[in-house]
């Protein structure tokens, strides 16, 4: 047992690390959650250095991959999927899913105040233009920021 511990331990710390690296900032700063002072700097902290602890997290795969080789194929194994699975965190942590998730919304539908389904305290953003109005869910707007509209024969960019 204690000459598997040395690969054991590093390779499960090294895939805590990247899996730290991957989840605290989407933890923290998902969408329409408050975040308190600590654990917003801790997340903008894991964003920061993150390509050094994902550095130190790969290189520690390694080692456990090295570490283990000499056992048997069940060893070499393990490692290697541990390593993989580091690499594959920390790859997934470089991705900025907010940029993915808040595209323009590309064919807004529109629908009268009676059929929208909004609840009646639904807060939205309205633009009038002459007689022509609408109303833009804040909800809605929150995860696309950005619409482009056309509202009395005026085109508009709708952003939040």
């Amino acid at each position: 047992m204690s000459t598997r511990r040395p690969f054991v331990l590093l390779g499960l710390g090294a895939l805590l690390i990247a899996l730290a690296t991957l989840i605290t900032p989407l933890w923290v700063m998902r969408p329409f959650r408050p975040q308190g002072p600590t654990e917003l700097a801790v997340a903008l902290g894991v964003l920061r250095f993150g390509p050094w602890l994902l550095l130190g997290a790969g290189l520690m795969a390694v080692a456990a991959v090295v570490r283990a080789w000499p056992g048997g194929w069940w060893r070499r194994s393990g490692a290697v999927v541990m390593l993989l699975l580091t690499l594959g965190a920390g790859g997934l942590s470089r991705v900025n899913v907010f940029e993915k998730m808040f595209e323009p919304m590309p064919a807004p539908r529109f629908a009268g105040a009676s059929e929208s389904g909004l609840p009646d305290d639904a807060i939205v953003m309205a633009v009038r233009v002459g007689e022509a109005a609408r109303a833009y869910p804040v909800e809605v707007m929150a995860y696309h920021h950005v619409l482009n509209d056309v509202v009395g024969d005026q085109p508009i960019v709708v952003t939040y």
